[in-house]
This record gives structure tokens, sequence and C-alpha cells, in this order.
């Protein structure tokens, strides 16, 4: 399974594949019987009866997006449930079954499950299950305003009460990845592989683990092993693509993003995924079929937007960018990078795209995106990125931009009085 090519040079981007981790390890939603690998889903199909407890306009696409469920169709079923929560946007039981599942797939609407989840906790008050709280904690660092400290205590708390919770244990190992502690979430995820075997949340966690730390060929191992619980998943495929990504193996990860589109070609983090690959390393126009695929899917997608407005800055469509990174940046997880993004543009900085034909280290790009300086909008969004992520990758170019920013926009206040 090596391969020789080189690893790829795009830019950093961050949060949004410190997310596509955390996301991908949660909980796989598969029809039952069996249940997926992992232990039982907490959010698997079963009751038909909970319907009769739901308002009368919320009863119908509840049922629906349980049988779509059922067939292993996540993101159809969140779209059809989400009709019945707007008929019922009280009921415990909606708020606790599409929290939960939009919180574990979180490609999407992570923004409103978190707000779900949350109305659930008060309604339950003490008592919330244990996944109701997990998948809680798991919003809470999957979505701006980051709570890390509150998720950690929520998950610590459960583990006081269950140590034995291998998804409390699992969500931790996330949470400590997030926070970039990979050595504290290898521990984690360990003792949730001892507690389930067979957890490929776990497994893949183990695999995420080992490559923040460098140890890759420990890390291919582990890959090739949590595959192994899964062969026929398509999350799993895509969690190994993501990972053999990040070990320098482009080619592999495109064959596993393949096989999860042949085993369903509506699955929606696969073409995620093959956008993220190929258009930061100029396949721009196969990138752009994955792209159109993506948001036939789920046109409400933050991702989506922020794609568009990648593959639209690529072409240099600067216009067209910015409106999509200022839809991409309202909701969503990647609204972080997308505040960069926007901050770089709107400083006449703009953005790199090696062997591009549009790209800010040719001449003409730079007066091009020169057009569109607004240095206090600049500013703003670059305090904004500061105090949501202090400890950026970026921070020496965000610090230092910042203070270029204020000098020469004092400079001109200055010279009008």
């Amino acid at each position: 399974m090596n391969d020789s090519s080189p690893r790829p040079s795009a830019t950093p981007i961050w949060p949004v594949l410190l997310l596509a981790t955390a996301l991908a390890a949660a909980p796989v939603l598969a029809a039952p019987p069996p249940p997926p690998a992992g232990g039982p889903s907490p959010t698997a199909a079963t009751g038909g009866d909970e319907a009769s407890l739901l308002a009368p306009a919320a009863r119908e696409p509840f049922r629906q997006g349980l049988a779509i469920l059922r067939e292993g169709r996540i993101f159809p079923a969140i779209q059809t449930m989400l009709t019945a929560w707007k008929a019922d946007p009280q009921n415990p039981i909606l708020l606790s079954r599409l929290g939960r599942l939009i919180v574990e797939f979180g490609e999407t609407r992570l923004a409103e499950g978190r707000d779900m989840l949350a109305r659930l906790i008060v309604l339950r008050k003490d008592t919330a299950t244990e996944e109701e709280r997990i998948a809680y904690a798991r919003a809470l660092f999957l979505v701006e305003p980051f709570k890390l400290q509150e998720a950690e205590t929520l998950l610590h708390g459960i583990l006081k009460a269950n140590p034995q919770s291998a998804d409390a244990l699992t969500a931790l190992g996330d949470l400590d990845l997030f926070r970039n502690r990979p050595q504290s979430a290898l521990d984690s995820f360990k003792q949730a592989k001892t507690l389930r075997p067979a957890d490929k949340r776990a497994l893949f966690g183990i695999a995420d683990a080992l490559i923040a730390l460098k140890k890759d060929q420990e890390a291919l191992e582990a890959l090739h092993t949590a595959l192994v619980a899964a062969p026929h998943d398509p999350w799993a495929h895509v969690r190994m693509g993501r990972g053999l990504l990040k070990l320098g193996q482009p080619i592999t990860a495109s064959r596993h993003f393949k096989l999860a589109l042949e085993t369903d070609p509506d699955y929606l983090p696969a073409h995620l995924a093959y956008v993220a690959q190929l258009l930061p390393n100029v396949g721009d126009m196969t990138a752009w079929k994955h792209l159109q695929a993506a948001q036939r899917l789920d046109p409400e997608n933050p991702q989506v937007y922020y794609w568009l407005g990648y593959f639209q800055e690529m072409r240099g469509h600067i216009d067209q960018a910015v409106e999509n990174y200022e839809i991409a940046e309202t909701f969503g997880p990647q609204a972080v990078e997308v505040k960069l993004r926007l901050a770089r543009i709107f400083a006449g900085i703009g953005h790199s795209f090696p062997g591009n034909v549009f790209s800010n280290e040719d001449f003409m790009a730079q007066k091009e995106y020169q057009l569109f300086y607004d240095g206090e909008r600049a500013l703003r969004l670059l305090r904004e990125v500061q105090a949501l992520a202090p400890d950026h990758p970026e921070t020496p170019f965000i610090t230092a931009t910042i203070d270029k920013l204020e000098t020469s926009l004092a400079r001109i206040e200055g010279a009008g009085q």
C-alpha cells in the first residue's frame, strides 16, 4: 500500500482538518440489525411508537426519517427529521434523536444540533442519558464558540460515574486530538479499545493520534487494523483515506474515497473528502464534480460554501469567492479558517496556489487582491481569529499582520485629522 507520491504541499486548513478528524471519529449509524462495529448506536432507529408522542404535524416526517435512517442514508434522514423538528421544536424525543444524529455526523447544521442538545439538557435536568451528555460534550468542542474545558469536565464526570464508558473515552480522545494533545488522546483511545476491541472509532482514533505523534509506520499499521473492523463501511474508507493523506499517500487515499462512493454514490463525506484533497493540489475540475455532488446532496452544508469560495478564488473570481466565504463564515465549524481567508483577501495579500494560473505569487494576481483591500475589516477578522484560536498554526503571521494593519490604519487616521 506504500505510495511514492510526495506529501501534498497545500496550505494547512485549520481547524477544518482537526474537525474532520474529530467528526469522522463520531459513531456511525447503521440500519439495525446488526449494530455497527463499536457497539450499538444510541440513535439507531428502533421505537416507532415515539411518533405518537410528537405533535401531529411532526409524526409523518419523523417516521419517514426513521425509515430512511434504517436504510443507512444518514443525511437524507437528517433533512427529513428537520421538518419534524420545525413542527415540534421543543419535543425532547426530537431534540435527542436529531441533535445526536447531527453532532455524531457533523457534516452540516452543527450549530443547530448543539442548540438542540443544549435545550434537551435543560429539559432533562438530571435525567439526561449518558449518550445524550456525550453528544452534548462533543457539540461543545466541535462548534464555535469552543467550550473545551466545559466539554472535558462533562466527559470526566461521565467517566467518574461509569469508567467503562467506551463512548466517553472516545469522545475524550477526540477532544484531546482537537486540543493537540495526541499522547493523552492515544491513552483514551487505547482504553476504549480495551473495553471494545472492535470499536472502529477507537481504532481509527489510535491511528490519528499516532499520526499526530509522527509515528508514521505505527500509524499506517493502525489504519489497516482499523479498516479490518469495518471493511465495507464507507465511513471507514473515508477515515482511511484521510489518514493516508496525512501520511503522504494521496493516490492510495483516493482509492479509499472511490471505494466509499462505490458503496454509496451519495455518501456526502466522501465527496467532501475528495474536494479537500483535490482543490489545494490543483485538481480543480475533478474536485468541482464532487463539489457539485455535495451541493446537490446538502445545499445548506457550510463546507460546501467554504470549498465553493476556494474554487472561485483559485480561478481568480475573488468577488464570487468572497460571497461564498461570507456565507460559510456565518455558520458551521470552519468559520475560523474562513475568517482567516477573508482577512488575507481584505488585507490585499490573498493566497498562494502553487501550480495554478491564478496565485498571489503572480504580480497581476497581487494587483487583483489589492482591489479588495479593506484594512479595517481585515483587522477585525484577524482579531476574531486570534480570540477564537489563540494557538492557530499561523499565529506569527496573524500577529505580524495585525501590527502592520494597526500601524497603517493609525497613520491614515492621523493624516486625516
